[in-house]
C-alpha cells in the first residue's frame, strides 16, 4: 500500500539534502532481488540502472493536501490497486523485480512540482514518473523531465499546451484533449427534436476549461448549425453561482448550457437553478457529475441533468488483471472502500502501462519505453483500447454523453450507440415537475 506520511514543506533544503523517508510515501516489498538479476550477467560487463538496485522505482507528485485532496485520493487509489495487484513485483524482461513507489505532495503549486520531480529523478533516482493534476503543474513537471530525458506519463491534463510543449518527447498523456469532451454531446443533441438552436457555455479559468469553449464556440456550434448564446466566466474557486442563473434567465431562450467545470461549482449551480427555476431543454453537468460527491448532495436534482464521461463500470474493457471494468469497480471499492471513478481507473493504467513497456523493451531505458508506447495499437486495458499520437496523446473519439434518469437518479450511457444503455430524455421537464 502506498502510506501516507509527512510530505516535505515549501521551505525543505535542496533535493540532495531532502531525502528522509519520513518525508515520503512509498511502497517496498521487504526482499529485494538483486542476488537473482544479478547473476543474469556476465562478469564484468556493466549492469543496467535497475539491475543494479534490483528494484524498480515509480515517482509522482499530487496536490494530497488543499482544495484538490480529495481527487489526489482517487489517483493514489489507483496507484495502489495496480500495486496491489502486481503483488509489488514487476518484469523487466526476464527478471522480476520488486516494486517501490515514492510520492510528494506537490502542493498543487508549479514551482514546487518543478523542485519534487528534479528530486525524483536526481536524488530518488526513479525508473518511470507519473504525472500530477493540473496543467501548469503537469507543465512544469513534464519541463523538468525533459530536459533530463525522463519518461512521464499523466492522466491530470487535458489542455493541448500539454501536446504543443512537451508532448511525445518524453510525456505521454492518458486523458484526451479538452476539445474533445463536449463534442459527442453537442452532436447527440444537435440532432434531437424540437432542434436546440441556442448554447450558453460556463466556463472556468483554466486552460483546459477555456480550451473546451473554444471548441464549443469555433468548431462544433458552426458544424452543427447551432447559435452560442452567452459566455460566463468563473475563478475555478468561485463560491457563489446566483449571479450566474440569474444573467442565463436574463438572457433568455437558452436551449443547451455547457458547464465546464469542478465538482463543487457544478453542485452549487444545479442548486441555484433548481431554486431559480432555470429551465433550459438540456444542462451538460461536464465530465465531473459521476464524482460521488455530485450525487450524495444533490440527490433527485441530479435528475436528467447530462454529462460526460472518460469512464465507467458499465464499459466493457478488460486486461490481465480485471476480467472487466465491473470487476475493477468492485475489487477497488472492496480494496478501497469507495467507488473508482475514472481517476483511479486512469491512474491504475499509468503504471500498467510502463509495465507492459518494460516487459517488452526488456529495460528501463528512456528511448526503449518510447519506441513501444508509439508502437502500441489498440493495446487493451481496463481504461479502453490504446494507442498514442506523436504527441503522445491518447487517441480518443470523444468522451460518451451519459445521463441521470429516474426518481432515485441513475446513471445511464446515452450517445455513443454502442455503448449506450438508454434513450435520453430531451426537453427535459421543468424542475416543479420532476418529481
Amino acid at each position: 500500500m502506498i502510506d501516507p506520511t509527512r510530505s516535505p514543506t515549501a521551505h525543505d533544503a535542496a533535493p540532495a539534502q531532502a531525502t528522509a523517508e519520513s518525508r515520503r510515501s512509498f511502497i517496498r516489498t521487504s526482499a529485494v532481488a538483486t542476488g537473482a538479476v544479478a547473476t543474469a550477467f556476465a562478469p564484468g560487463l556493466a549492469k543496467p540502472a535497475w539491475a543494479q538496485k534490483g528494484v524498480v522505482k515509480f515517482g509522482c507528485s499530487l496536490p494530497l493536501t488543499g482544495s484538490f485532496e480529495a481527487v489526489s485520493k482517487l489517483y493514489r487509489a489507483g496507484y495502489e490497486l495496480w500495486a496491489d495487484s502486481v503483488k509489488r513485483k514487476m518484469r523487466v524482461g526476464d527478471h522480476e523485480l520488486d516494486v517501490e513507489w515514492i510520492t510528494y505532495d506537490d502542493e498543487f503549486n508549479p514551482a514546487r512540482v518543478a523542485q519534487l520531480t528534479e528530486r525524483l529523478i536526481t536524488t530518488d533516482k526513479v525508473d518511470f514518473i507519473v504525472g500530477t493534476y493540473g496543467t501548469d503543474t503537469v507543465l512544469a513537471q513534464g519541463a523538468v523531465a525533459k530536459r533530463y530525458n525522463k519518461i512521464t506519463m499523466q492522466a491530470g491534463a487535458a489542455s493541448r499546451r500539454v501536446d504543443e510543449e512537451i508532448g511525445g518527447t518524453t510525456t505521454f498523456t492518458l486523458v484526451t484533449n479538452a476539445g474533445a469532451y463536449p463534442k459527442l454531446a453537442l452532436e447527440y443533441l444537435a440532432t434531437r427534436t424540437p432542434k436546440p438552436k441556442r448554447v450558453a457555455t460556463i466556463t472556468f479559468d483554466e486552460a483546459v476549461y477555456k480550451e473546451m469553449t473554444a471548441e464549443i464556440k469555433d468548431v462544433l456550434i458552426p458544424k452543427l448549425g447551432l447559435e452560442h448564446a452567452i459566455d460566463i466566466d468563473h475563478p475555478v474557486q468561485v463560491q457563489d453561482l446566483r449571479p450566474t442563473i440569474i444573467k442565463l434567465k436574463r438572457e433568455g431562450n437558452i436551449d443547451i448550457v455547457y458547464f465546464t467545470g469542478h465538482d463543487v461549482p457544478l453542485i452549487k449551480f444545479i442548486q441555484e437553478a433548481a431554486a431559480l427555476d432555470f429551465n433550459p431543454k438540456a444542462i451538460i453537468g461536464g465530465h465531473l457529475t459521476t464524482n460521488p460527491s455530485v450525487k450524495s448532495t444533490l440527490g433527485d436534482k441530479l435528475r436528467d441533468v447530462y454529462g460526460v464521461t472518460l469512464w465507467l463500470p458499465q464499459f466493457k474493457y478488460k486486461d490481465d488483471y480485471f476480467s472487466s471494468c465491473q470487476d475493477f469497480a468492485d475489487k477497488h471499492r472492496a480494496a478501497k472502500g469507495f467507488p473508482p471513478t475514472y481517476h483511479s481507473a486512469m491512474s491504475y493504467t499509468l503504471p500498467y502501462l510502463f509495465q507492459h513497456a518494460a516487459g517488452v523493451a526488456k529495460t528501463t531505458d528512456n528511448a526503449a519505453i518510447r519506441k513501444v508506447l508509439l508502437d502500441l495499437k489498440d493495446f487493451p486495458s481496463i481504461w479502453g483500447p490504446i494507442s498514442f499520437n506523436d504527441r503522445g496523446r491518447i487517441q480518443s473519439r470523444g468522451m460518451p454523453l451519459i445521463q441521470w434518469q429516474g426518481k432515485d437518479p441513475q446513471l445511464q450511457v446515452i450517445h455513443p450507440r454502442d455503448l449506450s444503455t438508454a434513450e435520453g430524455v430531451y426537453p427535459v421537464a421543468p424542475w416543479n415537475k420532476r418529481g
